[in-house]
């Protein structure tokens, strides 16, 4: 929620936006990215719910064609697992770049998910090194290949933990968008 506030004896009003823990009449508790804070009933402008924002990263992946994503260093934890099993469902080709380790095979086990493309040791490439075109024009390959069909490299909407995977993807001619977590 947003509560607008008094501060500074009522001479201006601050914005604090988090999760209500309590409220009494002489208080609000809201734990936001400061931490905890405590505001008095008196000095409370306004309050307001805060509607959930959507999710940048998996609404640029269902607009794509051909959805391509590295997921090495990422943990395949619960918004990770839901966003791969919802594109899937919404008929969205999944393709996943890993650099050959065994975590992300027995992680889509775990999840149920061992259907989806896992292409190992394309476009990926160790950890700490910028692929070379040629990374992705093979990684390109394999996914028209594990698709039978061609696939525009436009078509593609890939996403990295890495700013420089991401540059050279879109360099390639894919669409590109840094990977985060959902807040």
């Amino acid at each position: 929620m947003v509560v607008r506030h008094l501060v500074e004896d009522g001479e201006r009003a601050t914005d604090t936006i988090g999760e209500l823990l309590a409220a009494t009449e002489d208080e609000l508790v809201v734990v936001g990215r400061r931490g905890e804070v405590r505001i008095r009933q008196v000095d409370v402008v306004a309050a307001k719910p805060v509607p959930d924002r959507p999710w940048r990263v998996a609404a640029f992946l269902r607009r794509a064609g051909v959805a391509v994503l590295d997921l090495d260093g990422v943990p395949l934890l619960g918004p990770v697992e839901q966003l791969l099993a919802s594109l899937a469902a919404d008929g969205i080709p999944v393709v996943l770049l890993t650099d050959g380790s065994d975590r992300l095979t027995s992680e889509l086990e775990r999840a149920g998910l061992e259907h989806l493309a896992v292409l190992q040791g394309h476009a990926s490439g160790p950890r700490g090194a910028t692929p070379e075109p040629e990374a992705y024009a093979a990684a390109h390959a394999a996914v028209e290949r594990r698709l039978g069909r061609p696939v525009a490299p436009s078509e593609v909407a890939f996403t990295d933990d890495r700013r420089d995977h991401v540059d050279a993807a879109r360099a390639f001619g894919w669409r590109g968008q840094l990977f985060t977590l959902p807040r």
